[in-house]
């Protein structure tokens, strides 16, 4: 190996280490900017990440971001919610944090029905199930009474304090309250709430601070576009710049013009931003529900997993309907057929699944509808009162047809489709509760009785339908 002279002590002239200098010190900037980049990056996902929980309360997953839950009817819009929104943003400023619950009817618990009218035990069962991100002040108000809960405190102050506030009829006469509550529980606490009240709705609050996300990443994109291109210097320094000539490049080094210097890095760093901000776009609008609609982004997706004619015959069951009729794939031959998998007593997810399925049968010319069999993965939710109630909440169509029988048939069809669905059982207060948690998927079935595609939660509806015209 041939060796390498040592370079001779004063061989490097000071143009060439003022060169060198500035060079480390724009990689330092453009890491650093780097890094920050990555950072607001990380916690706008964060932010937006959904929460992928089972089909209990769902006052349990909102309350995880948002301070307030609201009947799914009248989410944040009454002028009395508003203001309970804005002195709940007022006590957070002043150091006094609490979460509100509204539970208004039995449907806003979705399989915590057990703990209906009884504010006190869902206090209980509600701050067991926030504990992991939220050990502060809860307070539950149902129509017959006010429910309390802050772990590690005793709660005999503050039942005192809320048996003498009032709770009026109606979902405005229930927020009313929530403010006189949380107004008296500040007050006994040394803190005075004065709150100007909102003006503007805010849902649960996660719409606006969605929008809020998406315009600090575009301001952070903009901020590292800034960091990585070179100050404009003065003319004097530009013409003190063109007097001295250029350091030699080191051998093999390639040149690099200064245009494409500047110009690189805000190319990259848009480029990021437009790759980042599509998918953050479409998140904001799942969970805000534009994705449900026709409306929605025009953007094409793929079935995750699809299957060409004839391949895949699409396994048989005989259930029977909300009326007692069996019901089967059989039945519907010569039609396409979706086969979907829904807790009749879920609040969160299958919901918006059944509104999406809705739209996507509605789009259809009324020939070519498909029919859909939604199969119960909730064998504690199968009376025709809790599919009836569905039917009438979710306003389904009337190609939805329920899909229920014992706890053995369900267990062969949800493994003949590989649904997977768990139940965990809880106790509070001598009362059990049973949690459900499954796979929330969508089967399309054409009209020979195959397989053709399998849609994975969340799914969009022009996606759907696209796969059902195919095919018709």
């Amino acid at each position: 190996m041939e060796s390498v002279p040592p370079r001779a002590a004063g061989s490097i002239d000071s143009r060439s280490v003022s060169s060198l200098t500035r060079r480390r010190r724009g990689l330092i900037r453009v890491k650093r900017a780097a890094i920050a980049w990555m950072l607001v990056v990380a916690l706008g996902f964060a932010g937006l990440a959904p929460v992928a929980r089972g089909d209990g309360d769902p006052a349990s997953d909102v309350l995880l971001t948002q301070q307030a839950f609201f009947a799914a009817q009248t989410p944040g819009n009454l002028p009395s919610q508003r203001e309970l929104l804005a002195l709940l943003r007022a006590a957070q400023r002043a150091h006094f944090p609490i979460r509100v619950a509204i539970i208004s009817s039995e449907y806003d618990l979705g399989s915590i029905t057990a703990l209906w009218h009884r504010p006190r035990v869902y206090a209980q069962f509600l701050g067991i199930e926030l504990s992991d991100t939220h050990n502060q002040r809860l307070l539950v108000v149902m129509p017959n009474g006010f429910g309390f809960d802050w772990p590690g405190h005793p709660d005999a102050t503050a039942y005192k304090l809320l048996a003498h506030v009032s709770i009026g009829s109606g979902a405005s006469g229930l927020a009313t309250a929530a403010r006189t509550a949380v107004l008296r529980l500040a007050r006994a606490d040394g803190v005075r709430l004065a709150p100007a009240a909102s003006k503007k709705a805010a849902g649960s609050g996660g719409g606006g601070a969605s929008l809020w996300l998406l315009a600090a990443i575009a301001l952070a994109a903009l901020g590292v576009t800034g960091m990585a291109v070179r100050r404009r210097r003065s003319p004097a320094a530009r013409d003190a710049a063109r007097e001295q000539p250029a350091p030699a490049a080191e051998p093999g080094a390639r040149s690099q013009s200064p245009t494409r210097k500047r110009w690189v890095i805000p190319g990259v760093a848009t480029l990021l931003l437009v790759a980042l901000a599509t998918p953050i776009v479409l998140l904001v609008g799942l969970r805000n529900g534009a994705s449900a609609g026709p409306d929605a982004a025009k953007v094409v997706t793929p079935p995750p997993v699809a299957w060409a004619a004839g391949r895949r015959s699409a396994p048989g069951f005989v259930l029977h309907d909300q009326n007692g009729e069996p019901v089967s794939l059989a039945k519907f031959r010569g039609h396409p057929v979706i086969v979907t998998f829904v807790d009749p007593l879920c609040r969160n997810l299958c919901p918006l699944e059944a509104h999406l399925l809705n739209q996507v049968v509605a789009s259809m010319p009324v020939a070519r509808r498909p029919v859909i069999l939604a199969v119960s993965v909730d064998v504690y939710a199968d009376s025709r009162a809790d599919l009836m109630q569905d039917e009438h909440r979710w306003e389904l169509v009337p190609q939805w047809h329920w899909a229920v029988g014992t706890p053995a048939q369900l267990e062969a069809v949800w493994r003949q489709y590989q649904v997977g669905v768990q139940v965990v059982h809880k106790q509070i207060d001598s009362t059990k509760i049973n949690y459900i948690t499954h796979t929330e998927a969508a089967y399309i079935i054409d009209a020979t009785g195959h397989e053709r595609a399998l849609f994975i939660w969340p799914f969009y509806s022009q996606d759907v339908e696209r796969v059902l015209r195919r095919l018709t």
